[in-house]
């Protein structure tokens, strides 16, 4: 097709209809459907949260079983340790004993905290749902 000549109209075109053969547009589902139908990147979502927990269960196990069954073990190992004293308790059973239980609690506090925090950002996700339409 030629350009037309510089000053002329352009070209009239005839529209004699809409385009109706064209599929609407989805709608964007919500990805709490995507869990509850428990479709695709319904079982993404729900690995990704579960991969998270594990990390964190194991992080905190395997922090508190190295100090838990660490203080037994040196004290086992090394015997000069066991003869400390702290006034007129022996320094195993003072640390095994008492010192351990602080230890724990405040382990459960990061836990719980950690925890809480995972699931605050799942929820977000959740809502904020699927980022490509």
């Amino acid at each position: 097709m030629t350009a037309p000549p510089p000053g002329s109209p352009p070209r009239r075109v005839r529209i004699t209809s809409p385009r109706r053969d064209a599929r609407p547009r989805a709608a964007r589902r919500p990805a709490t459907q995507e869990l509850a139908e428990q479709t695709g990147l319904g079982e993404v979502y729900l690995s990704a949260l579960l991969r998270a927990q594990l990390r964190l269960s194991v992080a905190i196990l395997l922090g508190t079983g190295v100090v838990v069954l660490g203080l037994p073990a040196l004290f086992a190992l090394v015997p000069i340790t066991r003869d400390i004293r702290v006034g007129p308790i022996p320094l195993p059973w003072l640390a095994i004993g008492v010192c351990i239980y602080p230890l724990v609690v405040v382990v459960a506090r990061i836990y719980v905290k950690q925890a809480e925090r995972i699931e605050r950002e799942f929820s977000e996700l959740v809502k904020a749902g699927p980022t490509a339409p």
